[in-house]
């Protein structure tokens, strides 16, 4: 993401104390219900986990089948606070992690569609770059011309459970790409995590965000709060970083998504 640079020098911006990782959220149906009542014990290799017994599939982009995805996939970022970091390789949670998987990808190739050329995007990509967000078709542009505070919170709430460990996704890309492609990603990820400054890595710069808004900048802190269709949004880029047949996808998300950033952090910016 592009980010509107703070106007305090590093050096003299504030540290701020917040939690690094994330508590527990609550359940959301019975399949995110079975994944957390797991990670509450430790894994036990004498007494296997067992899968949840379900009569029906959950909606693949619902409140639980999301849910329980994100909750899977944080196992292998930062993990949860009081949970064993064992279970990040359990065997069952991983199979379940895949059967989730399978439904969410189907789903998400559902809506997209054909997908066009790389020649094709090029113009569409031109667009972004420079386009003005508005208001009637764009966050950013309602914000800026419409927002009021609480709706700038709300948006930086929503937003949190991915730049709060923004590049962190992107980075799955490095050891999986060669050559130029390889160093074209290092260059663009340090520059996401500070060029080596703590103080200017992106997930930092949102923290203090949200704590100028008076929010928890705490990691998962607004975990709760954020809907499934919001999840499903970090979980597709989780999704794409975690598989290595899906490393042309997580190149090209994080290709628009960077492009795609520069209109759309001026407008909240300016908002």
């Amino acid at each position: 993401m592009t980010t509107v640079q703070p106007t305090i020098d590093a050096g003299e911006r504030p540290a701020i104390q917040r939690q690094t990782r994330a508590g527990l959220p609550a359940p959301r149906g019975p399949v995110s219900e079975h994944v957390l009542r797991l990670l509450r014990d430790a894994p036990d290799a004498a007494v296997p986990a067992s899968a949840p017994e379900l009569t029906t599939a959950p909606d693949p982009l619902g409140e639980d089948a999301q849910l329980a995805l994100y909750v899977l996939y944080e196992l292998h970022y930062r993990g949860f606070i009081g949970v064993d970091d064992r279970w990040e390789w359990d065997p069952v949670l991983l199979h379940l992690r895949s059967v989730l998987e399978r439904e969410f990808e189907a789903a998400v190739r559902e809506l997209v569609g054909d997908v066009p050329t790389p020649h094709a995007l090029i113009p569409w990509l031109g667009e972004q770059m420079t386009h003005t967000p508005h208001p009637d078709s764009s966050v950013s542009g309602w914000c800026r011309a419409r927002g009021e505070l609480t709706h700038l919170r709300e948006q930086a709430v929503l937003r949190s459970p991915y730049q709060l460990k923004e590049a962190d996704p992107h980075s799955w890309a490095l050891p999986r790409l060669t050559g130029r492609a390889k160093a074209a990603l290092v260059t663009i990820q340090h520059d996401e995590y500070g060029e080596g400054s703590v103080a200017d890595m992106h997930s930092e710069l949102f923290a203090l965000h949200l704590d100028r808004l008076g929010l928890d900048a705490g990691y998962g802190a607004y975990l709760d709060a954020v809907p499934g269709w919001m999840l499903a949004t970090v979980n597709l880029v989780s999704m794409f970083g975690l598989h290595r047949r899906l490393r042309g996808a997580l190149v090209g998300h994080l290709t628009c998504f960077e492009m795609a950033s520069v209109p759309v952090m001026t407008a909240l910016g300016e908002a």
